[in-house]
């Protein structure tokens, strides 16, 4: 099983779309829980069919099987757990939401408020996934994609403090991610995006990319590897060596 001890970003939710992707899909449901109001009953007829997909768009899940596509936003409290279908459930003190179980896994969302059923028309209208910008966690957004947004006219006015945690700007950043980003690009957290000049630009962009797919590929850690390992060889905390 698998759960964060800090507040999860982009790059957790889709490591979290990958274990559910390996866990789910093409393999047939045999047991489904919809315990969220939202959702309840609405899952039945999931049982003998199979998961077509898993996609992460920023914080957000999304899951179809046939004409369905089951969207989850963690928000602070929500968490997926991925455990071998014969694994009790953890005893703790969340509430199930969601559990979709095959012959091999238990995948299970636990104490998330945003949970709906969608039709696969109506996903990219969806009020949260219409408004997010690139989404620097997927692997098939292109550093060209996130420099040309940054010279959008409607985030010049904008302080990079404020500016790094609006998902209309570039999804799946979150405070650790803020400040690491910033951290590395080398600019102040004060100042608007439209004073920045052409290389800090560059720089931001660039940095948003490595940053978010270190801590993607490296587990939430975004220094590197050699570093992370001296500190935690010297005693330093998981939470304070990864950044």
């Amino acid at each position: 099983m698998h759960v964060w001890e800090f507040m999860p970003e982009g790059p957790e939710i889709h490591r979290a779309a990958d274990r559910l992707r390996k866990a789910l899909v093409g393999k047939t449901l045999v047991e489904v829980h919809a315990e969220h109001p939202a959702i309840a009953g609405r899952l039945d007829d999931w049982v003998g069919r199979e998961v077509e997909s898993v996609e992460a768009r920023s914080k957000a899940m999304l899951i179809r099987v046939g004409d369905h596509v089951l969207y989850s936003h963690n928000q602070l409290y929500g968490r997926w757990t991925v455990n071998r279908a014969a694994t009790p459930p953890p005893d703790w003190n969340r509430s199930l939401r969601v559990a979709l179980i095959n012959g091999t896994h238990a995948c299970r969302l636990w104490s998330a408020s945003d949970v709906m059923m969608l039709e696969p028309w109506e996903v990219e209208g969806h009020p949260y996934i219409a408004q997010l910008g690139p989404d620097i966690a997927d692997l098939l957004t292109t550093p060209e994609e996130v420099r040309v947004h940054l010279d959008e006219a409607r985030f010049q006015r904008r302080g990079l403090a404020g500016l790094l945690l609006d998902q209309r700007f570039l999804a799946g950043v979150g405070n650790y991610l803020r400040s690491e980003i910033l951290f590395e690009a080398g600019v102040d957290p004060s100042r608007r995006l439209g004073h920045l000049n052409t290389n800090e630009k560059d720089a931001l962009a660039e940095a948003a990319m490595v940053i978010t797919r270190r801590a993607y590929h490296q587990k939430g850690v975004t220094v590197d590897l050699a570093t992370y390992q001296t500190m935690r060889d010297n005693g330093v905390a998981r939470r304070s060596a990864r950044h």
